[in-house]
């Protein structure tokens, strides 16, 4: 049960991170020169390897497996609840994997102070990658309702 509180923080913070994103840092870089927001988003990427966001990430990642197979493992009215949420925020880790990561890899190569290069990327990076933002966010949101549903019916 410890697990699924913990897994419960975590996909909280994520669902957090997501949603600022998507609701205020990504609609505010539209607004600013795309020099500014290529290299904003670039040093926000490079910054998201450190151990404090990877241990929420990975972290929680790790912790909803487990608390997944735990959940399978003793039984218990919550278990299908537990491993919904473990499967919705694992989800979210994938698409992350999947999408965001070779988009902002791709971003992380434009030379941010060339206008014609930094306005092309921005173009063709902000809306695809906000799109998918909501999703990851809602997927986390997701696994924070199943997670406090487990909890609720045990």
């Amino acid at each position: 049960m410890v697990l699924t509180y913990v897994a419960l923080v975590g996909a909280g913070v994520m669902s957090g991170v997501y949603v600022a994103f998507s609701v205020m840092v990504m609609p505010s870089l539209d607004r600013r020169p795309p020099t500014e927001a290529v290299g904003f988003m670039q040093e926000t990427n490079r910054f998201a390897v450190r151990p404090g966001f990877q241990l929420a990430f990975s972290g929680t990642a790790v912790v909803s497996l487990v608390a997944a197979l735990l959940a399978v493992l003793e039984g218990g009215d919550g278990r299908w609840w537990t491993v919904a949420a473990a499967l919705a925020y694992l989800a979210s880790v994938v698409l992350t994997g999947t999408f965001h990561v070779p988009r902002n890899n791709a971003l992380d190569r434009v030379d941010a102070s060339t206008v014609p290069a930094a306005g092309n990327a921005w173009a063709s990076y902000a809306r695809p990658w906000t799109q998918a933002n909501h999703l990851r966010a809602l997927m986390c949101v997701a696994s924070v309702v199943a997670y406090a549903v487990a909890l609720r019916v045990g």
